[in-house]
């Protein structure tokens, strides 16, 4: 018997629900300059940003007209330029701002009174400038001024303004190499994410989805147990709340998410795969509160400093009433979901901070009084952070969580306890940063007595306590102008029932600015995972290391340009395989499971090449154009075949404008090659053929309307759909004599309308 351990996935695939949350308004001034074609992002409040000391530029020679330079600009610690890149400009007047940026002196940017790094959106206006000059050999113009002979030359000069600088982005660690982020502001304005930044990630390059709306993902061969989730350090067991509705975080609480398709830096460990970073947002100085109602839930945020500006409180939640809804239609059903964030923090000393964050997620599904699904969890993190000096600092946690999934067939808990800390030690041309994380994970399993072969959950599943401790470092070197690299290692070592198992994960990244305009990125490393494969279900994890841990090998090689009309590119080849790996969803093509599955083993493969082109969503007219094309194998015994779920083509088009009067359209198209089809050979196993179902299709669209009643206070209304076209998903496609058959989920349309207020 296979019992449905993943049942929550398929019965929940039947709500509707969506997310949408409101941001920061923009000023007239910045529509303004937007439309200009000067991006703008709001400075972070309680942040001075770095001052032009000295910005001079010398003139053109033999230049007649004048012309603007955009640059965008990283100044150090010191407030000097270390990388200047031209965003708009043209020749010769771009070589020249970025040839003078060498030799100017900014005030570094502050930050709780601190020098920070930051990134700076910098204006350089060339002007023409007819100067007068007398001919020497002429007589004055007091013995003769008839006789006087002009000469004019044209100047071209450049002038610099510190009220030119747009955005500022006070940078408070190394942009590691390989990392593909958006931004809240950004995900706001895009179709299908419903303003979560946790729902952007399956727009980016190398994300291959399984069916439309779900968090699961093969992300470059990866399988989606093998694909780790984080918030700021914390792993997060669940991405949306059943599987299909908004994030389990606020969005308020998220600055921007990141997508490390592989391999990710150290810091990112016990994932085989690919790794989500979701990036907490700074604290500001002063009050500010968002609201939103929607057809099936509704939210708010809060944010107030306190004790002069010393502590910080933000709080968040949301709320279904989807169980009141549903039972206007189908009284003995009943679904429904909630959450909550909160963080609050005090400055002890200007070096010294203590901080709390707590947040949790619940979800429900019964049916006639019984349970059908239901999952939850919950984090409670206190940390402690001292700052030696500007760039060097240290941090120690402690975490308590506790996760749980319901079914008819019995209840699994896991109640965690990790202790972490890391470091970073700025020195000139060189940052050290490391840390240590010590989990312990105590499961325990409830079977219900009426269901049949309990022996299934009992061997995958059972009551233990597992243990994790690790220890990393990396080094980014800048030995020179426009270089750097960053070798790392980790070491973690693993036990479950009585199994003990050691990880080393040696990677490194080079980057190479090639010219202003054009940077190549190299990465290589090797990352280990337990062997469990479950996704997104909290509580569950394989139990015991038989077989070993799961080993990836992970290589890539990145060009990134700057390009015309302020569009960023890349363009990636990559390769990955995978030893010992588990991926049971990916070999049967099914979330069915039995006592077999984790024996399953097997090599993966997988080689492909990533398209990506944007141009910000921030902007007045902004995009995303992402494309991968990707070959996967799977080979065990003597097969050697395609995993259930690959798709060798995935192309993703967004596309979002500002209209006028605050309204803006938004849109995505997503279209992807269909899954192969699934043969039986004669020893049980499944192989998949050259037959593929018909294509994954998705269009999404967004329509939102704001008034700003004044600076600080906006409202707004909003109607978004995702998969408009109300398509269907193939999940499995089955082969025989004569011919194939494909099934899979119905077709879901999610709307989501309703209105949202934001007080900043």
């Amino acid at each position: 018997m296979r019992p449905p351990i993943f049942l929550p996935i398929l019965l929940i695939l039947t709500i509707l629900a969506g997310s949408r949350q409101s941001v920061a308004a923009e000023s007239d001034d910045s529509k303004e300059q937007a439309q200009e074609g000067i991006e703008v992002a709001s400075t972070e409040i309680g942040v001075v940003p770095p001052q032009p000391l000295s910005t001079v530029v010398p003139p053109i020679p033999n230049a007649t007209t004048g012309a603007e330079v955009v640059l965008l600009l990283l100044i150090d610690l010191e407030g000097k330029v270390q990388e200047a890149i031209v965003e708009t400009g043209n020749s010769p007047f771009a070589e020249a701002a970025v040839a003078a940026t060498a030799y100017w002196k900014f005030r570094p940017a502050l930050k709780n009174g601190q020098a920070r790094p930051s990134r700076i959106r910098f204006l350089v206006r060339f002007e023409a400038t007819a100067i007068t000059q007398r001919n020497k050999k002429t007589p004055s113009p007091r013995s003769n001024p008839e006789k006087l002979e002009k000469r004019k030359e044209i100047r071209v000069v450049a002038t610099t303004t510190s009220n030119q600088i747009a955005e500022v982005l006070v940078i408070g660690e190394v942009l590691d190499s390989g990392a593909r982020e958006l931004t809240r502001a950004e995900t706001d304005n895009l179709a299908g994410a419903f303003g979560d930044p946790l729902r952007s990630v399956e727009v980016l390059p190398g994300v291959t989805p399984i069916a439309t709306g779900l968090p699961l993902f093969f992300v470059r061969g990866a399988p989606p147990g093998n694909v780790g989730s984080f918030i700021d350090g914390i792993k997060i067991p669940l991405l949306y709340h059943a599987f299909l509705g908004p994030s389990v975080i606020h969005p308020a609480f998220i600055q921007q998410v990141s997508l490390y398709s592989g391999p990710a830096p150290v810091r990112f460990g016990r994932f085989a795969g690919a790794a989500i970073d979701a990036e907490l947002a700074e604290p500001e100085d002063h009050f500010r509160a968002e609201g939103s109602i929607r057809l099936f839930d509704a939210g708010a945020f809060v944010e107030t400093p306190f004790a002069e500006n010393r502590g910080y409180a933000l709080l968040g939640a949301r709320y279904s009433y989807t169980a009141l809804l549903l039972s206007l239609v189908q009284p003995d059903q009943t679904i429904k979901y909630w959450d909550y964030q909160g963080l609050a923090g005090y400055r002890l000393t200007p070096h010294d901070e203590v901080s709390l964050f707590t947040f949790g997620a619940f979800d429900y599904a019964g049916q006639s009084g019984e349970v059908v699904g239901g999952t939850e969890f919950h984090r409670i993190d206190l940390r402690y952070r001292h700052e030696f000096s500007p760039g060097s600092w240290a941090r120690i946690a402690a975490t308590w969580g506790r996760d749980r999934t319901r079914l008819s067939e019995g209840t699994v808990r896991d109640d965690s306890a990790t202790l972490r800390g890391e470091f970073e030690a700025s020195r000139e041309r060189l940052l050290i940063r490391g840390g240590f994380n010590m989990a312990f994970d105590f499961y325990d399993l409830e079977v219900s007595p009426a269901i049949q072969d309990p022996e299934t959950y009992d061997q995958l599943f059972p009551s233990r306590t597992d243990s994790a401790s690790g220890l990393w470092i990396d080094f980014v070197f800048f030995p020179r102008e426009r270089f750097q690299v960053i070798p790392g290692i980790r070491a973690d070592l693993y036990t479950s029932l009585g199994d003990i198992a050691l990880g080393i994960d040696p990677r490194i990244s080079l980057e190479i600015e090639l010219t202003p305009q054009l940077k190549a990125i190299h990465e290589i490393g090797v990352a280990h995972q337990t062997p469990n494969f479950v996704p997104g279900i909290p509580g569950a994890s394989v139990a015991g290391l038989d077989g070993g841990l799961q080993q990836s090998l992970q290589a890539a090689s990145t060009l990134e340009a700057s390009l015309p009309w302020s569009f960023q590119g890349s363009l990636t080849g990559f390769i990955n395989q995978t030893q010992n790996l588990s991926d049971p969803i990916g070999l049967d093509q099914s979330f069915a499971i039995d006592d077999s599955s984790a024996e399953k083993r097997s090599l993966g493969r997988s080689f492909g090449i990533e398209v990506y082109l944007k141009r910000a969503l921030t902007r007045r007219l902004g995009g995303i154009l992402s494309y991968t094309w990707s070959r996967t194998m799977r080979s065990f015994a003597t097969i050697n075949t395609a995993p259930g779920y690959e798709r060798p083509h995935v192309l993703n088009l967004a596309a979002t404008y500002d209209i006028a009067r605050h309204w803006r359209l938004s849109g995505k198209f997503a279209i992807a090659s269909g899954i192969p089809g699934r043969v039986t050979v004669p020893d049980g196993y499944f192989t998949y053929s050259g037959s593929r179902s018909y294509p994954f299709l998705r269009l999404d669209m967004k329509l939102q309307k704001r008034w700003y009643i004044n600076q600080n206070f906006f409202w707004g209304a909003y109607l978004e759909v995702l998969n408009i076209t109300h398509t269907g998903t193939v999940s499995t496609r089955t082969c025989g004599v004569d011919g194939c058959e494909n099934a899979g989920t119905a077709p879901i349309t999610i709307p989501s309308l309703g209105v949202e207020a934001s007080w900043n």
